[in-house]
């Protein structure tokens, strides 16, 4: 009568012999690491960072001409702002205020045109009459609304050109005043990332080599326990 059949088992019992003091010792060293706390370290702002930071905090402070600058512009924009919403220089109302504003100058234009005219209508006989009177008067009212209007777009036009000359400046100058600190404060971050890539540099070295333990290449350590037969 026959026995059982022997059977083998092969089990898996870690990484080979040759290879277990370097994993023991990248372990300690891997521990040593966490324990003092290198593998959650995080960099500190570089001199360069703070230096950018208390500029940026004394800029801050000094107000004054950067607040003004802001006043400038707000109130620059405010040409753009009547223009959308047909108020002042661009209201229904400004050519009426602009030939008020003009009456004197718009005056001596009418007395001279007006001189002209009724020499003409003397000239042709009609000095005096009703219809020569009113064909004065319309183009004594052209003139009046053809001044203010020029005169009125002239001022429209440099109001909405002055406000971008504002708002331009204004801005080039904020820039001009940050260049500095932004400048520092790039180097200053780049400086900080150098550092924390350094600090990081041992944990990314164990946990490679912690990466090559686990290759196919590296192989493992089995062993074959047999049971059974007879």
């Amino acid at each position: 009568m026959g026995g059982s059949p022997s059977q083998t088992t092969i089990s898996n019992t870690g990484v080979p012999d040759w290879l277990r003091p370097q994993v023991e010792a990248a372990t300690k060293a891997a521990t040593n690491m966490y324990d003092s706390g290198a593998m959650s370290h995080v960099e500190g702002l570089s001199d360069a960072q703070q230096d950018a930071y208390k500029r940026k905090l004394a800029l801050g402070q000094q107000g004054g001409m950067l607040d003004q600058l802001g006043v400038d512009s707000y109130q620059a924009a405010g040409a753009y702002r009547d223009a959308a919403q047909g108020k002042g220089l661009f209201g229904a109302d400004a050519l009426g205020e602009q030939i008020t504003a003009m009456k004197d100058t718009i005056g001596d234009a009418q007395m001279a045109q007006l001189g002209q005219l009724q020499g003409n209508a003397s000239m042709g006989g009609n000095l005096g009459g009703a219809r020569s009177q009113a064909m004065n008067a319309a183009a004594l009212s052209k003139t009046a609304g053809d001044m203010a209007s020029q005169q009125l777009a002239n001022r429209q036009k440099q109001a909405l050109s002055g406000a971008a000359g504002v708002l331009g400046s204004g801005s080039t100058i904020a820039d001009q005043f940050g260049a500095g600190i932004k400048a520092t404060e790039g180097v200053g971050s780049a400086m900080q990332q150098q550092k924390q890539n350094e600090a990081d540099a041992a944990y990314q070295g164990i946990s490679r080599l912690f990466g090559l333990y686990g290759a196919p290449a590296v192989g493992s350590k089995t062993e074959q326990v047999s049971s059974g037969g007879k």
